[in-house]
């Protein structure tokens, strides 16, 4: 089962820009000023992203994460408060960074975006991570936990949300 999620982790392609929230109407990008050229993160709001990459799916709204609150949100299924889904945005920090078992990891892309798919990266069954690079030097994480599936379902969840995350991360130039 790893070669296929290996499989749909390189086979994703969608492309497109960062596109206005149905609920909301506004785009994932914020309005704020930039803080700075050395994050391609400044005025990207994380929880923004993440509700946009899921609307109409039936989640909750997302919410600041405990552990990282200004660079990452979570949200979770209604029917199955059991699944999380996360995406951080990571300034400073590569996609290779933090891979604690090679084994366990492979490469590929999320459309054009170069990418690494990391199973059971918390080390438990049903956890499944896509890191996306930004340059420069910066990662975007979609992080699946879940105690209800299985890996590969959780892998598969992480691959969709990612490739409806990418296409509103900064372009890599």
């Amino acid at each position: 089962m790893i070669s296929l999620a290996a499989a749909a982790l390189s086979a994703c392609s969608v492309g497109g820009h960062a596109t206005p929230d149905p609920s909301t109407g506004t785009s994932a990008r914020s309005t704020a000023p930039s803080s700075g050229a050395a994050n391609p993160f400044a005025g990207l709001n994380p929880c923004k992203v993440l509700d946009q990459a899921l609307a109409g799916q039936g989640y909750t709204s997302g919410t600041p994460t405990t552990a990282d609150s200004k660079r990452g949100c979570a949200a979770a299924p209604l029917a199955d408060k059991a699944v999380s889904v996360s995406v951080l945005l990571q300034d400073g920090q590569t996609m290779e960074q933090g891979v604690d078992d090679p084994s366990k990891a492979q490469t590929g892309t999320v459309n054009d975006r170069a990418a690494i798919q990391e199973r059971e990266a918390l080390g438990d069954r049903g956890d499944c991570d896509v890191r996306m690079e930004v340059k420069p030097n910066s990662r975007a994480l979609v992080l699946v936990n879940t105690s209800t599936k299985t890996t590969d379902e959780a892998c598969q969840l992480a691959n969709d949300v990612a490739t409806k995350v990418e296409p509103l991360l900064p372009k890599n130039n």
